[in-house]
Order: C-alpha cells, then structure tokens, then sequence
C-alpha cells in the first residue's frame, strides 16, 4: 500500500511540477466568455489495454477549460484508480501531462520543456475529446521488471 501511495504522490507531483512550470506567455488574458468552463459526467470512457479502467468513478470526472489549457481529473472508487490530464486549449490540442494509476502502477505520458515520456494525440469532434496513446512508468508490483508500457484511449465531453 505504501509503494501505491509513493507511486500516486510522485505522479501527482510530478504532474503539477511539469503544469507549474510550463509557459502560456503567448496567450492573452482570458476575456469574460474565455473564463472556465466545467463539465462533469457525461459519456466518458477509460479504456486501458483496450479493457475499462476497473475502479475508476465515471461520474466523478471533470473537465475544464481555463487559461488556454484543457484538464481532466477523476474520483477514484477505494482510492485505487485515478486519471490526470492537461492539454493546450487550440485547434489541435497537444498533452502536456497525463496521469493514472492502473492496477496499483503510476503511469504517465509527459511532454515539456524538451523532455518526453510516453506519447499521446487528441481528436476533437465538437465537445468530444478523444485521446489515445501508451502510458509508461514503473510496475510496482516488480520494481526490478523496470519500465511498463499501456495503451490508452479516453474520450470525455468538454464544453
């Protein structure tokens, strides 16, 4: 229990380092129709290795669009199973950071300041965001196995 909690502490840290220390110095000041903006629920799907992703609450996830960025978090059910997700707010949306825990494991898909881990691509059909790609990190149930790879696709409705 206490390598899921190091593993979902150092992801989440490791996601708000990699939020906090990205530039949007090319984006002006958000007018009143660019405030935030949050969905909850909806038609939302967490696929991993093609399989849902067991233990995720659904219902629980959010998204907003705020300052020139889109994110995505959810509710775990028993604390288990969590998804993360900042991406640019444009026409072709790029991943800055993604964020889950699968099976007990951190894994993560990173893309800033040069630095890249894993690999995910957006597609936008309206309100729909579809992201797909492969999550990496380290398999906590064998730390020496060394690096896990996942295939991923979520699809969540954003306004």
């Amino acid at each position: 229990m206490k390598r899921i909690v190091a593993g979902v502490i150092g992801l989440a840290a490791g996601t708000a380092m990699l939020v906090g220390c990205s530039s949007d110095k090319g984006a002006p000041a958000p007018s009143s129709s660019q405030q935030a903006t949050v969905a909850q629920g909806g038609s939302t799907e967490v696929k991993v290795d093609g399989a849902d992703l067991a233990g995720l609450d659904l219902n629980s996830v959010t998204c907003v669009k705020q300052g020139g960025k889109v994110t995505v978090a959810s509710g775990a059910i028993g604390g288990q199973q969590g998804l993360g997700i900042v991406m640019s707010d444009a026409a072709t949306p790029v991943v800055e950071s993604l964020g889950m825990v699968v099976d007990g494991n951190a894994l993560a898909v990173a893309n800033a300041m040069g630095a890249k881990s894993g690999s995910a691509e957006v597609k936008v059909d309206g309100d729909r965001y579809t992201i797909t790609g492969e999550a990496v990190g380290a398999d906590m149930h064998n730390p020496m196995a060394g690096m896990i790879t996942k295939p991923f696709t979520v699809t969540v409705t954003c306004k």
